[in-house]
């Protein structure tokens, strides 16, 4: 084995800025290789303990883990051909290899006899591992006869390549499509920082003029602001048919193949574990205890926003017709009526508004805020250990003053980083056995425009909501107080649960008192203004009914398609859309969209048959809100109780138990419904 190998030696954090692209693949060999060795002594021992048995196979599984982490994180990041084929490798190797492990039955009996021996000993947070663990086995098919368990494997190792390949593609379309103007007369009313982005995209690329690309901020400021019909519908066509046979340039990148083989697979999957499809074999790991229950959920939402988003819809018509001499909304209108309708009857202007978020602001009104409710600090740390220049690393203290956690802050946009925001694991809370805590470490990732030679970076509303829904997951990770790795911070935590505490945060940013401390005009320094702050308040509420429906009409889709157990999946993506949309959309959709190409969340996303959590979990995040309304808001006794039961266990107890003791009774949905005008 290489002795300089970075990936190996890192004993803390990674060492990014040494990070060899070579390395990465014998990197993660070496581990395995070492975990396979600890395994094959494991299963025959006679006199299994917690420290020669379930430590050990946590301490190699961590190792693992935090080299495959910088790995993963790269290829999302800083995506180029070496570091693909890298992960690719990579990844083909470590699902082989679990999911051999899952199977094991040796193991699996070991964990079971350990478990009988001595469950009378155990603390309820060892109790909870090993339950997960031997929950993990079945779903793994560690029952099965010796064909079908390598029939499942195959399976396995298939999907974790589809999947894979599904992200590439639209990564690849992403970066490919750009559009380039000499002069900005085809660029009327875009905004003077776009035009100064998308000018430097142009000389960074040997071009003159304006280079816009398909990157969410260069795209959603053509969307919402461009004022010539045919611009917004070229770049709504593009966007929305990325991945797709209807690309404007075609190429190798088509994800309607792999969509069917993808679905295809978790179905064998599925049938061969004894589940009639993967939406029963999904729910086994959730809060819903039935696709039936799901179904409801999403439904008795649907005919709520149906009601509010046809009067919306209507009142933008009326509006595009007498103001903007638009006769028929289209798809790529839709943005940019609704902004036109926003600025003229509420008097709120994007651009008028962003000027009062400079990021540096924010970041700092974030952190301040997190102070007042949980007592903790958060302190730059100083480190060249980066991928990219604009990256950030910092670090939590708790009131005591003990160190909690770090994370990387990697804000903006840019070629070859994955598209969307996320909160992702670099290393995880668990207790060695000299007594010292591994501390958690995560990855905080946006897309938001970059600063410019002639100003500093700004957030528009919505980027603010998104930094603080992803620090929500963050504090999550990086606050646990659980020292098994498979339980803490997010790891056990039933995934309609998972979005409890980033969605909960959001509700921060539409609080006076809270943006008070952060929401200062880049130039004057003078808070944002009461006036602008009512007409921000009374936005709130525009337009919910229509993207609640978005998000009903994305729920149903997977759910439903996950739903299906027919074993040939050839165009049910489109059929199963087409109907959804008879109840859902309020435009009828172009022939050229192709969304579910480029929908990652659930074919590459790890949100299959889950993308219902985002509501699911809001009525537990807008309740627990509720809980700070009903006292002086940023209330530290709230806000202790909420960090002690909530963001610091982890998935030590299931997630209505958490809440119960947070809440003192179930959830409720009535302030879902109130907060988003609903009732």
């Amino acid at each position: 084995m290489n002795n300089n190998n970075t990936l190996l030696k890192a004993a803390g954090l990674p060492s990014f800025a040494r990070i060899q692209k070579k390395d990465m693949y014998p990197a993660i060999k070496h581990v395995i290789d070492e975990n396979k060795k600890i395994i094959k002594k494991i299963e025959n021992l006679k006199n299994l303990t917690w420290n020669n048995f379930v430590y050990i196979l946590e301490e190699s599984d961590d190792k693992i883990s935090k080299v495959w982490a910088p790995i993963r994180h790269l290829n999302s990041v800083m995506n180029d051909p070496k570091i693909r084929s890298q992960y690719e490798k990579s990844l083909k190797l470590l699902t082989s290899h679990y999911s051999k492990i899952g199977q094991n039955k040796k193991l699996f009996f070991q964990y079971e006899r350990y478990f009988i021996e001595n469950k009378k000993k155990l603390n309820p947070h060892q109790i909870k591992l090993i339950s997960d663990t031997l929950i993990g086995f079945k779903l793994s098919g560690v029952h099965l006869g010796a064909k079908e368990r390598k029939l499942f494997r195959d399976c396995q190792e298939k999907l974790a390549n589809f999947e894979s390949k599904f992200e590439q593609n639209i990564l690849d379309s992403t970066n490919a499509w750009t559009k380039n103007f000499k002069t900005k007369n085809s660029l009327s009313g875009l905004p003077n920082n776009a035009l100064e982005i998308a000018s430097e995209v142009a000389s960074s690329r040997g071009q003159t003029g304006y280079t816009l690309t398909l990157d969410q901020p260069s795209y959603m400021a053509i969307m919402m602001f461009a004022n010539n019909q045919q611009l917004r519908k070229t770049f709504y066509l593009a966007y929305m048919s990325r991945a797709s046979n209807k690309f404007p340039i075609s190429s190798g990148w088509d994800n309607t193949k792999l969509i069917e083989q993808i679905l295809s697979l978790r179905q064998t999957m599925s049938k061969i574990l004894g589940y009639k499809n993967y939406a029963e074999y999904s729910l086994e790991t959730k809060m819903a205890k039935s696709s039936k229950e799901v179904i409801s959920f999403l439904n008795n939402l649907k005919i709520k926003a149906l009601k509010k988003s046809k009067k919306e819809m209507q009142v933008l018509n009326n509006y595009a017709k007498e103001k903007l001499k638009i006769k028929n909304i289209s798809p790529w209108d839709l943005a940019y009526v609704s902004e036109k309708y926003k600025e003229e009857n509420f008097g709120v202007s994007q651009e008028e508004l962003k000027k009062y978020f400079p990021v540096e602001n924010v970041i700092d009104g974030l952190f301040r805020l997190v102070k007042s409710l949980y007592g903790i600090n958060v302190k730059i740390k100083k480190t060249k250990e980066v991928w990219h220049p604009d990256v950030r690393l910092y670090e939590i203290y708790d009131k005591n003053k003990n160190l909690r956690g770090k994370f990387y802050l990697d804000l903006y946009a840019r070629q070859n980083k994955r598209g969307g925001a996320w909160m992702d694991e670099c290393t995880q809370r668990r207790s060695k056995l000299n007594g010292s805590i591994q501390l958690p470490a995560a990855f905080i990732t946006c897309n938001s425009s970059p600063p410019t030679k002639n100003s500093p970076a700004f957030f528009t509303h919505y980027d603010v909501e998104t930094l603080f829904h992803e620090f929500g997951h963050g504090l999550q990770h990086m606050l646990t107080k659980i020292n098994y790795a498979g339980i803490s911070g997010i790891s056990g935590v039933e995934w309609d649960a998972v979005e409890l505490p980033s969605q909960f945060m959001e509700n921060w940013c539409w609080e006076k008192d809270v943006l008070d401390t952060f929401a200062f005009h880049y130039k004057t320094n003078k808070k944002l203004p009461d006036v602008l702050f009512k007409k921000l308040l009374a936005t709130k509420n525009y337009n919910t009914g229509l993207a609640l429906l978005r998000q009903i009409e994305f729920s149903l889709f997977d759910f439903l398609l996950h739903m299906n157990d027919k074993e040939n999946k050839l165009g049910l993506a489109d059929l199963i859309l087409q109907d959804v949309r008879k109840d859902t959309a309020l435009l009828p959709a172009h022939k050229n969209n192709k969304f579910q190409n480029s929908f990652a969340h659930i074919f590459s996303g790890g949100y299959a048959a889950g993308y219902y959590s985002y509501k699911w979990a809001e009525v537990l995040s807008a309740d627990a809100f509720m809980a700070f309304k009903e006292k002086k808001l940023v209330d530290r006794k709230v806000g202790e109780k909420f960090m002690k039961k909530i963001l610091e266990t982890g998935g030590s107890k299931p997630a209505l138990e958490l809440f119960i003791e947070f809440r003192g009774r179930e959830p409720k949905i009535e302030p879902l419904l109130d907060s988003l005008g609903l009732k």
